[in-house]
């Protein structure tokens, strides 16, 4: 989430106008605009008067330190390393990394994730099978499967089988991110 979002959703839980939050800051409702527009961003010392306004740490109002989990199965190294990146870079730190189903399945016996990214092929286990597994186990889970199968009938499997979401690689960071934004609500 970017600061603007924030801003705006912090101000909407609060029941104030731009107008209000404009004037207990000293700015103006332009200003506030274009903050929740993503066309400017708050000073450092603006970024700490809007916390104490908001009763929120700065991390948390820079969306930093989000308690969401993630894990990321895949078995090529360099999809691992480029979606962790995405996600951290949109304030979540908290990401297992594996690269077979059975790591997976280890891992979600010790973890509870918000969000999986999975590879369809994976070396040891069949990705749609997995799916299965973990919506049998967790529906709640949001699972997204990562694959360079372009096919209908796998995605429609896939969906079918209760995927969330299905991005081809190479996927663009911002698809990424749009899917994380509509599935962590």
């Amino acid at each position: 989430m970017n600061i603007g979002k924030q801003i705006q959703s912090l101000r909407k839980q609060k029941n104030i106008t731009q107008e209000v939050l404009a004037a207990e800051m000293g700015v103006s409702v332009a200003a506030v605009s274009k903050w929740e527009n993503g066309n400017s961003m708050p000073d450092i010392v603006m970024l700490c008067a809007l916390a104490d306004f908001f009763q929120v740490t700065t991390d948390e109002l820079l969306g930093r330190n989000k308690q969401e989990e993630f894990i990321i199965c895949d078995d090529e190294g360099i999809v691992r390393e480029a979606l962790s990146n995405i996600i951290m870079k949109e304030g979540y730190h908290r990401i297992t990394l594996t690269k077979n189903g059975k790591q997976l399945l280890d891992a979600l016996d010790k973890k509870k994730p918000n969000m999986i990214f999975l590879d369809i092929n994976l070396p040891d286990m069949n990705g749609l099978e997995l799916l299965k597994k973990i919506k049998e186990r967790s529906p709640k889970i949001k699972v997204i499967m990562v694959t360079a199968d372009t096919s209908e009938e796998t995605k429609n499997q896939a969906i079918q089988l209760g995927a969330d979401a299905y991005i081809t690689k190479s996927f663009p960071p911002k698809l990424v991110k749009i899917v994380i934004d509509n599935h962590m609500i």
